[in-house]
């Protein structure tokens, strides 16, 4: 049963829940912006019967279930509203209305599953990495060039391969001090739980960025970032899933950014330098 038909079931909830639930099914859109002692303000009760409403539910706390909450509601009203999915009876600017949607969507979706603590500790293994090893196979492969370029402006050494062979090469020597990053939208390509297995047996830490938390290759992982999963919003999974990650590694560059700024910017300015005097 879906969380927002479970909180419809009004006979299971006290007088103090049932507070908290007609806030959220009447104001579900300010609740991504709420915390736990906002939201009890507004349901007129304390942060300590909103977590215990949360675990009732079935959630670790108010985090877990507002990012499910939030999930939802935004389904809802896509669902309520105008289908993102596109046919040959689509115009061009109906086109740009639902391609801005979907992507808009996707990245306030992947920013709700986003924790800072998180970050913070994959932004530590990141740093604490001579290099980092790149993985990717298929569409996802230009994402790898992407991320691997963002390293190389924060002063972070990295590796990328765009075939199959030279990708379990690089698993194979991969040796201490080196991080894997791996990108797969559902967590279960064969071929890259095969690498991942070669990493994790040779002591190798990898990171996933990925729309499925359960999958193998989460269960394999040092850290999982998570990106809005395609089923949320419709059938363009590959879509969703490249802007969330590329999304995902903005975020991961913006704070190697501000925790590198000087070297950074330095070598931002001698770079142009020198290339527009060769040019």
């Amino acid at each position: 049963m879906k969380l927002l038909q479970e909180l419809l079931h009004k006979d299971r909830f006290s007088d103090t829940e049932q507070c908290i639930v007609d806030f959220l099914l009447e104001h579900h859109r300010e609740l991504a912006e709420l915390s736990a002692r906002q939201l009890a303000e507004k349901a007129y009760t304390s942060s300590a019967s909103v977590v215990r409403f949360c675990q009732r539910l079935g959630f670790k706390g108010y985090a877990d279930f507002k990012i499910r909450f939030v999930a939802e509601a935004m389904q809802t009203d896509v669902e309520q509203g105008i289908s993102l999915s596109m046919s040959n009876k689509d115009t061009v600017p109906s086109v740009i209305d639902k391609v801005t949607r979907l992507s808009m969507d996707t990245i306030q979706e992947t920013r709700y599953l986003t924790e800072p603590a998180l970050l913070v500790r994959t932004i530590h293994l990141i740093e604490q990495a001579e290099c980092i090893d790149f993985y990717a196979i298929g569409n996802n492969s230009h994402l790898v060039d992407l991320a691997s370029y963002a390293m190389l402006q924060t002063g972070k050494f990295s590796t990328t391969h765009h075939t199959v062979a030279s990708l379990y090469m690089q698993a194979m020597a991969t040796k201490k001090g080196r991080l894997g990053f791996i990108i797969s939208r559902t967590g279960e390509n064969k071929r890259l739980i095969e690498i991942a297995r070669e990493l994790t047996k040779r002591s190798g830490k990898f990171i996933l960025l990925t729309a499925e938390k359960d999958s193998t290759l989460a269960r394999l992982a040092e850290e999982t970032l998570l990106v809005a999963a395609a089923d949320l919003f419709n059938e363009l999974g590959s879509f969703v899933f490249l802007s969330g990650a590329k999304y995902m590694i903005d975020l991961l560059f913006g704070v190697l950014l501000t925790h590198h700024y000087k070297d950074a910017t330095a070598q931002h300015d001698e770079f142009h330098r020198v290339y527009s005097v060769s040019n």
